[in-house]
């Protein structure tokens, strides 16, 4: 076979293109973290770090716990707040290669920069791991949950035990279920898959399953005990405080909707391989990492499926299904004309989406963000709120909305911002109005998030300044700054 060097290695020819769409993927992300404040859920999920607790309103709390020791160790900067978004998919790799040695231990190269290639262009994938969403978290922990119980269903199935990888599929899922709530749809997913493995049936004449069951559920305390404790916030918040949910009747409208979208969050062309690939995995390892591929795939999608007929759900709720097909990107993508448009089309969207945050807002086709403008010009803003904070050192600092409070915050290096929107957040539980009625706030609001829900809790509200945010010498955006006078919450 004919050899290429990169780097000083030598690496079958066949892998070499894989691994330069790697490398463009791992340069996008690092000018990302270079270039790019801060986003609104970034900084807002930082401030939770910065307010230890059990659980939090929106997600559970392990990246809160993490972003928290990243903190204490390498201080408050954009490099810090994304580190753990390096050592996720450092993780997520490692898994790859591991994978790549069991498959092909020959050339494991060739399996592990196709499949790398494969996975880190799943649009869903590309797209929301980068960032430092709970996402990134929730992709690692469920890869390798995906891999442990793939190796202890091999084991099994070859007349060994297996046990420690079935207790370590339940660790990660446990983990995973602690990074974001659908983690746990994973679960799902391993139930279908031992319900059509006749081999995997003895098994459950064991302890072990539901014991490594129990672990994952175990493992969710922090969760039920801050829930206990705290009314049912999450599940309030979820279930009956979403504005697009309507439990009375389903939609079957917005469900179709789920699905269609769906196809553009696993890339068409993935989805075109994963049924091809049914009958291209042809020995006995790929036969079972294609049937739990597909039943992560199934558990988390009619999961999903059936919370969209009854409230409005976003592409990356399903997370855990486009994790599984990317699991067979190596087999599913095999074909030159299906891994090339999944590559390229990925790539697209994942520069445009760099070039809008990094750069200026943009919108191509694919790809739109309104909220762009907004994340630009953080430094301004912190520089004027310091100006005026000086003038009024007895006021509190607030913002119209959750993410401007947290991105202000940030810029300014303190937790000591608040919000006040008709919005509920964990701000709200963080605020103690008892502590502040009658003193005076600067807050930050603009067109979007106006001042109005936030003048409603104060006996005044004046106009001090506007921010103008300018990008390529055009004004992008603007951001307005208010004395509201004599707090009086309501």
């Amino acid at each position: 076979m004919p050899i290429a060097t990169i780097t000083g290695k030598k690496w079958p020819a066949s892998a070499v293109l894989p691994a330069l769409v790697v490398f463009y993927v791992l340069g996008l992300r690092l000018w990302f973290d270079i270039t790019v404040p801060p986003m609104g859920d970034e900084a807002y999920y930082w401030m939770w770090g910065q307010h230890p607790g059990w659980s939090y309103l929106d997600h559970p709390p392990l990246d809160a716990w993490l972003q928290a020791g990243v903190a204490a160790i390498f201080g408050w900067s954009p490099f810090s707040l994304r580190l753990l978004t390096w050592l996720s998919l450092g993780g997520t790799l490692a898994i790859f290669w591991l994978w790549a040695r069991r498959l092909m231990p020959e050339t494991p190269s060739i399996f592990f920069w196709r499949a790398s290639a494969a996975f880190l262009t799943v649009p869903v994938i590309a797209l929301f791991t980068l960032q430092a969403f709970h996402d990134h978290l929730l992709v690692f922990f469920c890869v390798a949950s995906f891999y442990c119980f793939w190796r202890f269903s091999e084991e099994f199935e070859s007349g060994r035990a297996g046990t420690r990888y079935l207790y370590l599929a339940a660790l990660a899922l446990g983990l995973a279920a602690l990074s974001k709530y659908n983690g746990a749809l994973l679960g799902f997913g391993f139930v279908i898959y031992l319900a059509f493995r006749p081999k995997l049936w003895t098994s459950l004449r064991t302890p072990h399953p539901y014991l490594a069951a129990l672990l994952a559920v175990a493992m969710q305390f922090p969760v039920i005990y801050w829930n206990l404790t705290d009314g049912l916030a999450s599940f309030r918040f979820h279930l009956l405080e979403r504005p697009s949910g309507h439990w009375g009747h389903p939609d079957f409208v917005q469900a179709a909707l789920f699905l269609i979208r769906g196809i553009i969050a696993a890339g068409p062309f993935l989805l075109i391989g994963a049924v091809s690939a049914i009958w291209a995995m042809r020995t006995p390892l790929e036969r079972s990492i294609r049937a739990l591929s597909l039943s992560a795939f199934a558990g988390s999608t009619i999961a999903v499926f059936i919370v969209a007929l009854f409230t409005d759900v976003l592409l990356h709720w399903n997370m855990v299904a486009y994790v599984g097909l990317g699991a067979i990107g190596f087999w599913a993508l095999s074909r030159a004309w299906l891994f090339w448009p999944h590559v390229i089309l990925t790539l697209y969207l994942l520069t445009g989406a760099v070039w809008n945050y990094s750069v200026a807002p943009i919108s191509i086709p694919g790809f739109v963000d309104q909220g762009t403008a907004a994340n630009f010009g953080w430094v301004d803003v912190a520089t004027a709120v310091e100006k005026l904070h000086a003038e009024r050192s007895q006021a509190f600092l607030a913002a119209s909305h959750y993410g401007y409070a947290a991105q202000l915050g940030f810029a300014l290096h303190t937790s000591d911002v608040t919000a006040f929107s008709a919005l509920r957040s964990q701000y709200d539980l963080w605020w103690t109005p008892a502590a502040h009625i009658g003193r005076d706030a600067i807050v930050l609001a603009d067109q979007t998030n106006k001042i109005d829900f936030a003048a409603t809790q104060f006996r005044s509200m004046t106009k001090l300044a506007d921010v103008p945010v300018i990008r390529s010498g055009q004004q992008v955006w603007n951001f307005e700054l208010y004395l509201g006078q004599g707090y009086q919450p309501r």
